[in-house]
């Protein structure tokens, strides 16, 4: 998913983190990622695409976490049919921003511990007038009705890019996800959780 040649530099390891508000824990976060201390956000990271034997290193990007409204309905991330859902309800996400433009749904299905995940693009204008661009990256939290989405921002890229900030950022950040009862229970037995 990730692999390639590294520089000489080991990554840092951060260890589990705890977002007892949400439900949710980390157990660690993505190499070149590293948590925004002083934020508003539950979650706020900035993250640098680190250079590998398959992709070039990349400027810098945000990652914060956002979580849904409960539902009374389920989410059917899995079946074919919800990517027309998930167009009509994620378009005016994007065309809401300032020279917001939405680029479409990921047609690839992801799995993590919570089950199936998804993702829309799309690209916006920042405050300073910047363009960038934005991937929403969204599962169901597993323990309540709703979802929970990695909202992504960085600087407009070409595809390779794009893929490797999915692949490295993304992927990684959904394969550490778990529930804050289920990280806080590890933590409490001295063990790392186990990846799936």
């Amino acid at each position: 998913m990730h692999i390639g040649c590294q520089d000489a530099q080991e990554p840092e390891e951060t260890g589990p983190i705890l977002l007892e508000d949400l439900g949710l824990g980390l157990v660690d976060l993505p190499q070149g990622c590293t948590q925004v201390e002083a934020s508003d956000e539950p979650l706020d990271l900035v993250c640098e695409l680190i250079e590998t034997t398959e992709t070039p290193a990349g400027p810098a990007g945000t990652v914060r976490l956002e979580l849904g409204e409960p539902s009374d309905f389920g989410f059917e991330l899995a079946d074919v049919s919800a990517l027309d859902a998930l167009r009509e309800e994620h378009r005016p996400l994007f065309e809401a921003l300032p020279g917001g433009e939405f680029l479409g749904v990921g047609g690839a299905l992801f799995y993590g511990p919570f089950g199936s995940a998804r993702y829309t693009r799309g690209r916006f204008q920042a405050e300073d007038g910047a363009t960038l661009q934005r991937i929403r990256f969204f599962m169901v939290h597993p323990t309540e009705n709703r979802l929970v989405t990695l909202v992504y921002d960085h600087p407009p890229v070409d595809r390779a890019d794009s893929a490797a900030r999915i692949n490295n950022h993304l992927l990684v950040l959904l394969e550490n996800l778990r529930s804050s009862d289920d990280l806080r229970a590890a933590m409490a037995e001295g063990e790392a959780p186990a990846e799936d």
